[in-house]
């Protein structure tokens, strides 16, 4: 039965089904207990000691482990050399060590370690094993060669091992399989039975041979040991989380063979420790089985592994989207720049349709404007660049003391929740804002600009002659819309001829506007506990607001509605040859027409979508020093604007506003 939450909704569906195994544990795991060992070794190695025959001519069995570190810690000989040690059992000798003492073990311990060899050898010495401080090679030309140390020590006539070591134990995390296959190689020595490492993440339909260098550390696949010990007739027996069982093959088929029937990989293993990486159709890397890095217990970061841009990742054979924005909604304002147009029936269109949009919703759908595309798509690609993908070093080098009108504004620092004396959460997005370039004055409002230098990206240079084009070719339009705008009030209420002064007979528009780059990604409110808008619920403080946004999906733009929901406002999936544009009334503009047209609450709400969404909005200003008359009373812009924001900070004070 398929849980309803978690099929069919906003997020995808992971579950692991159960695998049926042909691993088979009817064999030596049965045998698998630990005295030292980590995962069972000490009895495997114990049941396959008591099925196979003893040593010739009643000399004692011989061992070597290669990696002993100090004898006990995880240590697969310990119990076959040290059967009397009472450190495990005070009282009585358990059922592995009574079965021990009926074999006579001698052994070569071999570790590289100089604390841990100490501890060996304080061990080991005292039964009259042999303990080397040495570090083995994988090479077989090498003094350090497992094969060169093992014939040192006969030399040495400290002991005589035989040809026929009765077992070889290689635990040095690197070498491994050379080690392995220096022995097997040689004709001086034949292990009888073998126990080596494998790495446990790599599947079992990998041959991974690390490179002959003793300096590096990878492992070996099971497979490729495997391989290689069938190469030189030995046999696959057991396995455990991290080594491998060989025996002689003649004797696997004399003695082991009732006991291990079928020696494949698939009916001795199961990988529990692999790492499993797939692909979704849109280019996205995802990860499955073990997450973590084996040894350094560090977790593997998805996010980290992408090979594309969360942008890029889009299948490339999809049908094209389909666009279900109407373009017809969106008000043609090319007749205004053409003066022989004027009092015409197509400008009488435009203001009907203005009208219309803007007293109903506060929000509008504008084209026609002499915006390229080509411009439109430049300004949106620069801001996701500075946005989104250049490093924050870049952004915060754009810092100002007043960045609420100029330069860089970092995630979660200002609140437009108090433009309407509310308490919201802090907005969730990047902001970077520019004015008009050299402007310089007393207000506030009057201030350089500051753009990202060359030495810190670049594309700093490109950057500043896009945004600044774009700033003051959106300027110009500015003054037609607002013009259209004025022209549809007037046909309705021509007693608004005073009050909209100010907007119509002068360039006062182009003094203080201030372009705002916005961008938008997924984040913490886009799931859990603190899922909610991005920027709360506010209004503009200007005269309008003119934007242009990109298909971004993770965000959207919401105007509320009369019945106190929220309408999403929608724009074309992609910038079309003639860019269509959002206008919204701000507070200034309400204030000169008395309410006539609203200045309508907005915010940026969360989407589930994966792209990030990048925004350009020119707030429109107004000449500081302009009179403005608002309910009877003349004032300058600046004074009202004072006034204005001084009633939002009695939540709210000291925040930086824009």
């Amino acid at each position: 039965m398929t849980n309803s939450k978690e099929a069919g909704g906003g997020e995808p569906v992971m579950r692991r089904r159960a695998c049926v195994s042909q691993r088979r544990r009817d064999g030596l795991l049965r045998f698998a207990k630990d005295k030292t060992s980590q995962s069972g070794e000490d009895g495997i190695i114990e049941r396959i000691f008591t099925l196979l025959p003893p040593p010739p001519d009643g000399r004692p069995y011989w061992c070597v482990d290669v990696g002993a570190w100090d004898g006990r810690h995880l240590s697969n000989t310990f119990s076959l050399l040290v059967p009397d040690d009472d450190s495990h059992n005070d009282n009585k000798k358990d059922e592995m060590a009574q079965s021990s003492q009926q074999q006579v073990w001698r052994g070569v311990l071999i570790e590289a370690d100089v604390e841990r060899f100490q501890e060996l050898s304080s061990l080991h010495s005292r039964l009259g094993n042999i303990c080397l401080n040495v570090s083995v090679s994988g090479a077989n030309e090498s003094p350090h060669s497992l094969v060169h140390i093992l014939s040192q020590v006969n030399n040495s006539k400290d002991a005589c091992l035989p040809r026929e070591l009765d077992f070889l134990c290689i635990d040095i995390d690197g070498s491994d399989y050379w080690v392995m296959e220096g022995v097997l190689g040689s004709s001086k020595f034949r292990p009888r039975v073998i126990c080596v490492e494998f790495n446990p993440t790599m599947p079992d339909d990998l041959i991974y041979i690390p490179a002959r260098n003793d300096t590096i550390r990878h492992g070996a696949s099971l497979s490729a040991l495997v391989e290689l010990a069938e190469k030189y007739d030995y046999t696959l027996v057991e396995t455990t989380l991290y080594n491998a069982f060989f025996v002689e093959t003649t004797l696997h088929r004399d003695h082991l063979r009732d006991e291990v029937p079928d020696t494949s990989i698939e009916a001795l293993h199961e990988p529990t420790m692999g790492t499993s990486l797939y692909q979704l159709y849109d280019g996205t890397i995802k990860l499955w089985g073990c997450k973590r890095m084996l040894w350094h217990r560090i977790p593997m970061d998805e996010k980290k592994m992408q090979l594309i841009s969360a942008e890029e990742r889009q299948f490339p054979f999809a049908p094209a989207e389909q666009d279900t924005f109407d373009k017809s909604m969106a008000i043609d304002l090319s007749p205004f720049y053409d003066s022989t147009l004027s009092g015409s029936s197509e400008r009488e269109k435009c203001t009907q349709g203005l009208w219309s949009q803007l007293q109903r919703d506060g929000f509008a759908y504008v084209r026609g404007l002499p915006i390229h595309q080509e411009l439109a798509l430049d300004a949106l690609g620069l801001t996701n660049d500075f946005l989104q993908s250049a490093d924050e070093s870049v952004r915060r080098s754009c810092l100002t003391k007043d960045r609420a009108r100029r330069g860089y504004s970092p995630m979660n620092t200002e609140n437009f929740a108090s433009l309407v004396g509310d308490k919201g959460p802090n907005d969730l997005v990047r902001k970077f804002r520019v004015g008009p370039e050299g402007a310089a004055g007393s207000s506030a409002l009057w201030q350089p600009n500051i753009w990202p230098s060359p030495d810190d990206w670049e594309q700093a240079l490109l950057f500043r002659d896009i945004v600044q084009t774009f700033y003051n070719v959106m300027a110009d339009a500015a003054q037609v819309v607002v013009k259209a705008i004025c022209d549809a009030l007037l046909s309705h209420d021509p007693n608004l001829v005073t009050s909209l002064r100010p907007l119509t007979e002068n360039d006062a528009l182009s003094h203080t506007s201030i372009l705002t780059l916005l961008g938008y990604q997924i984040g913490t409110r886009h799931r859990g506990k603190n899922k909610g808008p991005l920027v709360a619920p506010h209004t503009d403080v200007g005269v309008v607001t003119i934007l242009l946004f990109d298909q971004g999906d993770c965000a959207t733009l919401q105007r509320s509605d009369d019945r106190g929901g929220w309408v999403d406002v929608d724009l074309p999936k992609s910038v079309p040859a003639d860019p269509i544009f959002v206008v919204n009334v701000a507070d200034c503009l309400a204030s000169l027409t008395g309410g006539k047209l609203p200045s309508t609450l907005h915010r940026v709400a969360t989407r589930p979508g994966t792209t990030p969404r990048n925004c350009c909005a020119l707030f429109v200003g107004l000449d500081p020093t302009q009179i403005l008359e608002v309910d009877g009373e003349s004032m300058t812009y600046e004074e009202w604007r004072k006034l204005r924001i001084a009633r939002a900070q009695n939540v709210l004070r000291g925040d930086n506003i824009a």
